[in-house]
């Protein structure tokens, strides 16, 4: 009789606590396309990068509509530049500079109506790597345009962590799927070489599968 009474407990148990989990937190992964940039002063000739970013996330209900939600993602950011050089046989320099950031951005997440959701938070971001890929267009002796490529290390030029500010909105699809599209803006100076103020700007577009 015991057994049977301890039994049941515990079913019972197992079952409230898989329903609270279902109701109240979902959790899953994501990825998508990075579309980044660098504004601020004296980057009027910088272009968008498109690149990748993957990771998960977690979302607690503190009620049925509002939530707070975090993630881990890997983030491709950076931007590309085109200029005409002042010396007389390089034609074009292109450059393309590759950022590797963690993130880790913490939301509050409000369901406005129906599966959608808005969200807006803050994060936090560690720059692992951070490269440019150089291209000059030259002309030799005889005339010929030459193309050469060199890549440089430029990790120690941006700072190591950034602070950002970031909102978008959520669609769930169905039980198990979302899209998401989400604005970031950094709020710290991350190029330590350029006068002024410079800071990445993302706009990302994802989809995730939930748990």
């Amino acid at each position: 009789m015991k057994f049977s009474l301890s039994a049941v407990v515990t079913l019972l148990l197992v079952t409230i606590t898989s329903h609270a989990q279902q109701e109240y937190f979902e959790y899953g992964f994501k990825g998508g396309l990075n579309l980044s940039n660098i504004s601020g002063d004296e980057v009027s000739n910088y272009e968008t990068r498109t690149s990748m970013n993957i990771g998960g996330y977690g979302l607690y209900k503190i009620l049925p509509k509002l939530g707070i939600q975090a993630e881990l993602l890997y983030s491709e950011q950076g931007f590309s530049e085109r200029f005409d050089s002042e010396e007389v046989d390089i034609d074009e320099i292109k450059s393309l500079t590759r950022m590797q950031y963690i993130n880790l951005p913490v939301l509050v997440s409000y369901n406005l109506i129906e599966q959608l959701w808005i969200e807006g938070g803050v994060q936090v971001g560690y720059l692992v790597n951070a490269e440019e890929e150089e291209e000059t267009r030259f002309i030799d002796g005889s005339g010929q345009l030459i193309s050469g490529t060199e890549t440089i290390d430029q990790t120690s030029r941006y700072e190591s962590l950034e602070l950002g500010l970031l909102g978008g909105l959520r669609y769930k699809l169905s039980q198990n799927f979302m899209i998401q599209a989400r604005y970031e803006k950094s709020v710290n100076d991350i190029d330590k070489e350029l006068a002024g103020d410079q800071f990445n700007e993302v706009w990302s577009f994802s989809v995730g599968f939930l748990f």
